[in-house]
């Protein structure tokens, strides 16, 4: 765990937690994006003054990065233990599935997905935030292609399409998901959908 050691005005020596600034800052950007973050909503979030924030970080688009990636790690790890979850791939996959029904419904559904939401606002204009992105999604569709992969060598999966085309097919699904909990979508429609997308692939 990192820190970073700065100075009050009385000269005394502050330490606090990179990490931990970034993840505080990463809950004001999810629910504010990047332009409605304001440096004092960000100062006031990160328990930091100007100084230690400029010296830490350097400007807002930097915090912001950090605070993406943060989330995007996050995110392809959660993904990768529910895909662990079971013996059986076809059955990880839905546990996948029902992971994310559960995150497209009710209030964390209406707040919605931060990587999402980070590229309706700043995407295709920002080539950085677009690297992460892409990222995001490629490391996913790696996990799922993986999985399915593993279950057509078993046998348990009976579709020989490529097992990249198939992961591009769950993801894009997913993460329709994740714009339809905007919207108030119910987890057992989610759910029903996640069947359906089940028996149309396997």
């Amino acid at each position: 765990m990192m820190t970073i050691n700065t100075k009050l005005p009385v000269g005394r020596p502050r330490e606090f937690d990179l990490d931990e600034a970034v993840r505080r800052a990463m809950q004001i950007f999810w629910d504010r994006g990047f332009h409605d973050a304001s440096l004092p909503d960000l100062l006031a979030g990160m328990q930091l003054s100007k100084g230690s924030f400029y010296k830490a970080f350097g400007d807002k688009k930097s915090v912001f990065l950090r605070a993406l990636e943060f989330y995007t790690d996050d995110g392809v790890r959660n993904v990768q233990e529910v895909l662990r979850s079971a013996p059986s791939p076809k059955a990880a996959i839905r546990n996948a599935l029902v992971r994310y029904a559960d995150l497209s419904s009710g209030k964390k559904g209406v707040r919605g997905c931060f990587g999402v939401l980070t590229a309706a606002e700043m995407l295709p204009g920002d080539p950085d935030i677009a690297e992460v992105i892409k990222r995001l999604f490629s490391r996913l569709q790696a996990l799922f292609a993986a999985t399915i992969a593993k279950g057509q060598a078993a046998g348990e999966i009976a579709n020989r399409s490529d097992p990249e085309v198939i992961a591009h097919f769950i993801v894009s699904h997913a993460q329709g998901m994740r714009v339809l909990g905007k919207v108030g979508s119910r987890r057992d429609e989610m759910l029903k959908d996640a069947d359906l997308l089940m028996e149309m692939l396997f």
